[in-house]
């Protein structure tokens, strides 16, 4: 049972509870419940396989009177999902209710990670359980009541918009027409990995080419080139297993491109090597002051472009859909990042007083 406390841990112990509602993990059935007589209301949920209901209230307490067996037949859990269905919007909306206050007090007390990979231990049903006061609230009916569509009618509208942002790439993603005027190092380069569910391989569990060594998971890369001079992405080439490196991406596909526009390009250590030396500059010991800070201050302006991508939370954790969406997913994420660094979120500038000095400043 969680959370921890409250309950008497003695062998074959048993508390009188009150069943709020119930939910799935997989195919196992859960409840949530509070103590009888508890004043504070404090929230727990158990599986199904440690409850046993004794009596029951009206239809309007969302339960239905069964045994364990019952519990997990077809049809009394398909009434006691229509009866849930019915289950009415509370008269505070969540923007003014106390649920929502709670969560806010959590976060700013650190009790509630602001970003869910902070404590991967705690999840979602973990947080639900914190408060009753979130049990008044069907997450799924406020996404309903800010989209004007049920929930499984919205993710197929919700898969027609990203494609529809994702085609607005060839008008917002591109290599400009002047190529850049007379600047020779004219974009900076990386590739950005993305967490995604394991493929299946024919032979072996894993399939070791989309192996990240960043997520040490399977993945997928993306190559981006970021005009040094201007707030545009300008190059994205992918997705590409993450198990491809850096370097290799970079010979199959940029590399070509850079010769045909007589254009250099900035990028980390990763990219070093002799049979690119005049297409792609790396940081070496043999770079002077200006440059090595020229060279520094364009690769973490890359970095923070990367991070605008993985503020989106389709990308920041486990896709679990297939490569193909995966594709729409994040050049719609691009072509979004793309408008923001163009309106309220510009890119820094990289060439400025303090780089063009020869000698450090204390």
């Amino acid at each position: 049972m969680k959370p921890n406390g409250g309950l008497s841990n003695e062998k074959d112990h048993g508390s009188i509870v009150v069943l709020k509602e119930f939910f799935y993990e997989g195919h196992r059935m859960c409840f949530r419940f509070n103590l009888d007589g508890d004043d504070q209301q404090k929230i727990y949920h158990s599986n199904a396989r440690y409850v046993r209901i004794n009596s029951e209230g009206g239809i309007d307490d969302f339960f239905f009177e069964a045994d364990k067996k019952k519990r997990h037949d077809g049809d009394a859990i398909g009434k006691a999902e229509a009866i849930m269905s019915k289950k009415k919007e509370p008269a505070i909306k969540w923007k003014h209710s106390k649920a929502r206050q709670l969560l806010y007090q959590d976060i700013m007390d650190n009790k509630v990670p602001l970003d869910p990979k902070d404590d991967l231990s705690l999840s979602l049903e973990d947080i639900f359980s914190m408060h009753a006061e979130y049990a008044e609230y069907d997450f799924e009916r406020q996404r309903e009541a800010t989209f004007q569509y049920c929930p499984s009618w919205s993710r197929r509208k919700i898969w027609f918009w990203i494609n529809r942002i994702a085609a607005l790439q060839s008008e917002k993603i591109f290599w400009p027409k002047d190529n850049f005027g007379n600047d020779i190092w004219a974009i900076t380069v990386d590739g950005v990995h993305c967490w995604i569910q394991e493929p299946t391989h024919q032979e072996f569990s894993k399939d070791t080419s989309y192996f990240s060594h960043k997520y040490n998971h399977a993945g997928l890369c993306y190559e981006l080139g970021i005009s040094i001079g201007s707030n545009r992405l300008v190059w994205m080439n992918g997705p590409f297993p993450a198990g491809k490196s850096d370097l290799k991406i970079f010979k199959d596909g940029l590399k070509a491109m850079l010769i045909a526009k007589k254009k250099m390009c900035i990028a980390d250590g990763g990219y070093a090597g002799s049979d690119h030396i005049h297409h792609c500059s790396t940081p070496n010991i043999h770079d002077s002051r200006p440059v090595r800070r020229f060279k520094a201050r364009a690769l973490k302006r890359h970095e923070k472009f990367n991070g605008l991508i993985k503020n989106f939370h389709s990308v920041d954790c486990r896709f679990r859909h297939s490569i193909g969406k995966f594709k729409s997913v994040f050049e719609a994420i691009c072509v979004i990042c793309q408008y923001q660094i163009e309106t309220d979120k510009p890119l820094y500038h990289v060439l400025v007083e303090d780089v063009l000095l020869e000698d450090e400043v204390e």
